[in-house]
């Protein structure tokens, strides 16, 4: 596979991902199920937990610009650094998908669900594939 074609695909998924938390950060959290922890009340519990979720969505959104941006802004690099910049995503990745499963599944406060993961897994996998099989 073109390293142009992945950086292309990848970076538009995390611009998409990062408008998206940009936009609706209010709105994805309507469906989590929030867990009384502490002895607060449903409805304390549950405002402070929706207002910390949105916000750490607005504070991750830039940094998901900012892969995105450097994916497709570097779509026509030479293939050996083309290759690194996958190289830093496939590492990047990895280590968010051992927080992703290792630390968030096993929280009580987060409604983690491994289906919520599937699309940065096959972003995952189109950067190792491609790293491997470069043209």
């Amino acid at each position: 596979m073109k390293t142009k074609i992945s950086l292309s695909i990848i970076g538009a998924f995390n611009l998409i991902q990062s408008t998206a938390m940009l936009l609706f950060a209010d709105k994805i959290l309507t469906k989590m199920k929030i867990i009384n922890p502490d002895g607060l009340s449903n409805a304390d519990c549950a405002e402070n937990v929706f207002r910390i979720c949105e916000v750490m969505h607005y504070g991750l959104a830039p940094a998901l610009l900012i892969i995105g941006l450097i994916l497709i802004l570097s779509r026509n690099a030479e293939l050996k650094t083309a290759k690194n910049i996958l190289l830093g995503y496939i590492i990047g990745v990895c280590v968010l998908m051992y927080v992703f499963f290792g630390i968030l599944a096993s929280e009580p406060l987060l409604n983690f669900d491994p289906t919520h993961v599937i699309p940065d897994i096959a972003m995952l996998l189109i950067a190792v594939y491609t790293y491997f099989k470069a043209k």
